[in-house]
């Protein structure tokens, strides 16, 4: 009898202990969050090719703001390398993560389906009802990286329906992009072939301990 109490006991305790795990995230947003990348790029101009890597700050997470013509949503910064940023704006449900666009006074912000939720492999959506770009959830794998090896990471493959641009993203859970590729091919304006690639991996990843809105 005692030894099925304790069974009984410990089952409940598991059971407890399984509701109180953090959630799975692809794609977190905390406050203070910032993310460090390795990136590599190479640039083509008809013969010549130009490379460059460098270790950088790619965002910061400033947390719900309300933002003239878009409304509350999470602010995102990019340091650039001349020393200023830009921004990016998302609001994020259980159904998916949206971009956010100003395109006006007096105009609803420009809505762009970032990423479809939940994620699954084969799931396809388009970025917007124009259907400029194609995302599809590709694969799972594990990437290693720098900062570390991360299991079960959806792969997100990106498609130009109109351009030779491309990319794909390595999703890791609760911490998000760990690895990306960025492609693109066009024609100059004498003819010449262009192409650009850029290359990243996660070198850090820091959440500060009272994150959270």
């Amino acid at each position: 009898m005692t030894k099925n109490l304790t069974a009984v006991a410990f089952g409940i305790a598991l059971l407890l202990a399984c509701d109180r795990q953090v959630p799975v995230d692809y794609f977190p947003l905390r406050v203070g969050q910032q993310r460090a990348m390795r990136v590599y790029t190479r640039m083509i101009e008809g013969t010549d090719t130009t490379e460059t890597t460098e270790v950088r700050i790619v965002e910061r997470v400033h947390g719900l703001r309300d933002v003239p013509g878009v409304g509350r949503c999470w602010v995102v910064e990019s340091p650039r390398d001349t020393g200023s940023s830009s921004y990016t704006f998302f609001r994020k449900s259980d159904d998916g993560v949206v971009q956010l666009m100003p395109s006006g006074e007096d105009k609803p912000p420009v809505e762009i389906l970032y990423l479809a939720l939940p994620l699954v492999k084969g799931l396809k959506w388009y970025d917007t009802k124009a259907q400029g770009e194609v995302m599809e959830v590709t694969a799972m794998e594990t990437v290693r990286v720098r900062a570390g090896t991360y299991p079960d990471c959806y792969v997100i493959a990106v498609k130009s329906t109109r351009t030779g641009w491309s990319m794909k993203q390595w999703l890791a859970p609760n911490v998000g992009a760990v690895r990306w590729e960025n492609r693109a091919y066009w024609t100059g304006k004498s003819g010449e072939k262009r192409e650009v690639l850029k290359l990243a991996e996660l070198v850090a990843f820091k959440v500060p301990r009272d994150s959270g809105e």
